[in-house]
């Protein structure tokens, strides 16, 4: 009995490393909504149930566009980039300015917060690390194009992509270089990790990447039809990336082969949200989809009548997402029912986050707009 008690033990932790579920950064659990999307899959999935219908609880702004970034959220700050240069911290509670930091051009990037650091890309070619109390800037690494793209922070490693078509791992202590991949084209789209791999697109290439999270080695590329401004997601040992070709493709995460495409009636830049076996996403034809992860096939599509850039997010059976008609929609992850929306200030091009009980999400029109429930006083 006691042989076999052994035996059983060892089969579950073999199967425990074998697992193809994503890899969770640990400095990031628990601590809010910390970089693109929430995690390094980019499931856009929170630990936190937050219902409609919402009212406003604060809004702050820059004098500039900050809809390009998407809000993250860690210690009780929520950290977002201005077209005026700057990272805002902002006091996740009221609003108040805690500290900003100067660049040297436009943010457009997303945060990414680890061990107590920010990391940023600036058009100025940089990426930024910061201390995340302060804002002091710790180190700096310059490319020879600007950075759109939002970091992803793993085992002390900093991946991220250049317009000069470079992807690049620099250590997260000291920004020291430790690998780079050359594309052909400009990299848009943000990094995902999980399982020792690298997924990214190069956008003029139309391809999808799977590097070596050490060493950078190209494992696999995939070539779509159309230019790649989203971002990938992983989900159980898949790859899903939109293209502007129309389709959302899946990929088998280990091999690059396609597994299923699935088309709708215009280019997609939103990068999809994955939980409980169901992929949302939106589309330049006015549509939020729902579409099954394993086998593609559409399970809702709720008309919107306004284009999607940004991407959506999933707390508890409701997907959130703005539309470029200036509203921020929330509906039901199951039937695609419209619960609630709310028209703010301009486009929505970024995505919501989902922390410290609240929803936050950007405009271009210069405002970060912070959300509760109506039922809290």
């Amino acid at each position: 009995m006691r042989l076999l008690l052994v035996t059983l033990l060892l089969l579950a932790i073999i199967a425990g490393c074998t697992s193809s579920e994503p890899l969770k950064d640990i400095s990031s659990e628990g601590a809010g909504w910390v970089m693109f999307q929430h995690d390094l899959a980019h499931s856009g999935v929170a630990q936190e149930e937050v219902a409609p219908p919402l009212k406003l609880l604060w809004q702050a702004g820059t004098q500039a566009q900050i809809g390009y970034s998407s809000p993250v959220v860690a210690d009780n700050l929520v950290l977002i980039g201005s077209t005026d240069w700057n990272l805002y911290a902002f006091d996740a509670a009221t609003g108040k300015v805690v500290w900003k930091f100067p660049t040297g051009g436009e943010v457009h990037s997303t945060p990414a917060v680890a061990e107590g650091k920010v990391y940023i890309g600036s058009y100025d070619g940089s990426l930024y690390a910061l201390d995340l109390a302060t804002g002091k800037k710790l180190w700096r690494y310059k490319t020879k194009g600007e950075i759109l793209t939002s970091p992803a922070v793993a085992g002390g490693i900093v991946y991220f992509g250049s317009f000069d078509g470079s992807i690049i791992a620099l250590n997260a202590e000291n920004g020291k270089k430790l690998w780079e991949k050359k594309t052909k084209g400009q990299v848009h789209s943000s990094p995902a990790v999980a399982n020792g791999k690298v997924f990214t697109t190069s956008y003029h290439e139309y391809r999808v990447y799977a590097l070596d999270a050490k060493t950078g080695k190209t494992l696999w590329s995939y070539e779509t039809r159309g230019f790649i401004h989203a971002s990938p997601a992983v989900y159980n040992g898949r790859v899903y990336i939109p293209s502007k070709d129309s389709f959302l493709y899946c990929l088998d995460a280990d091999s690059g082969s396609e597994l299923w495409r699935f088309e709708t009636g215009a280019p997609i830049d939103s990068t999809p949200a994955i939980a409980k076996g169901m992929v949302y996403f939106g589309s330049y034809d006015g549509y939020v989809y729902a579409v099954d992860a394993e086998t593609g096939e559409e399970v809702w599509k709720t008309e919107i009548g306004a284009q999607f850039i940004g991407s959506p997010i999933v707390s508890g059976d409701v997907v959130y997402i703005g539309a470029l008609d200036g509203k921020l929609y929330a509906l039901s992850a199951e039937s695609g029912e419209i619960l609630w929306n709310y028209r703010i200030g301009n486009m929505i091009y970024s995505s919501p986050a989902v922390a410290k009980g609240l929803v936050f999400v950007s405009s271009l029109d210069g405002i970060l707009y912070a959300f509760a429930p109506e039922s809290e006083k």
